[in-house]
This record gives structure tokens, C-alpha cells and sequence, in this order.
């Protein structure tokens, strides 16, 4: 799943006792959740920000997401959260996730998610230029992947 050419943002998050289930694992969906703020961290450090992007009428659902769940992380571990864009066009966005506890190269998971542009009523909408751009120079100008 990782592109090396494309720039990763790390996000860290610590997990807490309530992110934990009865097996004293990170429960499955909690990455979900911090994957979501993983990704709209890296679009906060790209000079963009979702919030402005819903203020503009323009949502970022998922429509599809897949984890590749390889070791457990456990309460108070301290994650690194690696994303990466992988797909971008005025229609779609996708990210790829990898996650490790910090300061080891041993994975615990890999994802990957992908949503589509739409407007407030469910259509489809395609992002305008302006609001790719932030994306695109971090990509390093790169149009679509």
C-alpha cells in the first residue's frame, strides 16, 4: 500500500483505556477513528481543512474502507498514525494508513479508505481547483494519482 513518492504525514495518538475492548486490544473500529483524524490532520498541515470544505458545501464520505489488522496495540501505547494520498481527482480522494507504535518499524495495521466529493443533498460534486491545490502542491504538483 505505501507509495514512496508520495509525502506521508505522521499523526500520534494515545491510546486510551477506552479505545480498548475485553481482550484489552485496541478495538477494530477505534482505527477507524483514528484514521479519520489522521486524515484530516494531513489536510490541516496541507493548508486546507474539512471544516472549510463542509463550509463551502462540499462533504468527503467514505465509501469504502479496508484494514489489514497484523498485531494488536494495547492501552497507553503511544501510535503513529503514517497517511498518505493516493488517489486524488475532482471527484475522489483516497489515503492509505499505516500504523506502529512510536519508535518501532513493526506494523500493527494497514488501511486504506476512499470517499468521493459530494454536495449536502447526496450527489455527486466535483471539487473546484482551489480546494485540490493545497492537496496537489503536497503532493508535489501532482494532478491525479
Amino acid at each position: 500500500m505505501s507509495h514512496p513518492l508520495h509525502p506521508e504525514f505522521v499523526y500520534t495518538v494515545r491510546v486510551s483505556y477506552a479505545d480498548t475492548d475485553a481482550m484489552r486490544f485496541v478495538h477494530h473500529a477505534r482505527y477507524l477513528v483514528y484514521f479519520e483524524c489522521a486524515r484530516t490532520e494531513l489536510l490541516r498541515a496541507t493548508g486546507s481543512s474539512y471544516a472549510e470544505w463542509e463550509r463551502l458545501g462540499y462533504l468527503l464520505p467514505v465509501t469504502r474502507a479496508e484494514v489489514d489488522f497484523r498485531r494488536p496495540a494495547y492501552y497507553d501505547d503511544l501510535l503513529e498514525i503514517g497517511v498518505q494520498i493516493t488517489k486524488l481527482d475532482v471527484l475522489r480522494l483516497a489515503f492509505d494508513y499505516t500504523v506502529r507504535r512510536k519508535g518501532e518499524e513493526q506494523v500493527l495495521a494497514r488501511a486504506h479508505t476512499q470517499h468521493v466529493f459530494m454536495n449536502e443533498k447526496g450527489g455527486p460534486r466535483r471539487a473546484p481547483r482551489n480546494l485540490l491545490a493545497p492537496l496537489q502542491d503536497w503532493l508535489g504538483g501532482e494532478r491525479s494519482l
